[in-house]
């Protein structure tokens, strides 16, 4: 479920509350920080929302970017390059938990007997499956590009790349994908067409 008004509200009052009671930091205002955040939340969390495959950890995810970003100690930033931040400390933190949740897989009795369910794919429907087999920060450049339309200087700063790196493995990202795309049957001509 995407954050609505009275949610969004809520969680920056909250938010604020928190770094209110921080030491002695210059902060934005809070009715700066109250439009900042109806602004940019929205799409901050459909992206975690996207990467995360949970509403819950979403939300939670979303929270605690917020938060870090409300305790950073930073110089002055224009809007473009805060929402930046943001989505850098989003990805971390859903690197953070991915790589937390492969550790405990691997030490599980369930992995040991699990079986997988044969893959029927359908566009629509497990496209999500699909874009699941690309790296994290595939996907990440991928939905920063193309759902978020940020531009390289933009996605560089959200994954802390360089401009010309964002280009490479922004065209390596989409190769793999259309490779992946082809080989489940997607690609014109192809037999889900």
């Amino acid at each position: 479920m995407q954050p609505g008004n009275a949610m969004t509200i809520a969680v920056a009052e909250d938010i604020a509350a928190m770094a209110e009671s921080l030491p002695l930091r210059e902060r934005m205002d809070e009715a700066t920080f109250h439009d900042f955040y109806r602004e940019t939340a929205p799409k901050l969390w459909s992206y975690i929302r996207r990467e995360a495959g949970d509403a819950a950890l979403a939300d939670d995810i979303l929270q605690e970017t917020f938060y870090r970003f409300l305790r950073a100690e930073l110089p002055a930033l224009e809007q473009r390059q805060m929402k930046a931040y943001l989505y850098r400390t989003a990805t971390s933190l859903l690197s953070d938990h991915w790589r937390r949740l492969k550790r405990e897989q691997r030490w599980s009795f369930k992995t040991l007997f699990r079986k997988e369910a044969p893959e029927n794919l359908d566009l629509g429907e497990d496209m999500t499956r699909i874009f699941r087999q690309l790296k994290p920060r595939e996907r990440a450049l991928l939905w920063l590009a193309y759902v978020e339309g940020f531009d390289h200087q933009e996605i560089g700063a959200a994954l802390d790349l360089k401009e010309k790196s964002v280009r490479v493995l922004l065209f390596r990202a989409r190769k793999k994908l259309a490779g992946i795309l082809t080989e489940k049957g997607f690609a014109p001509g192809g037999k889900h067409e």
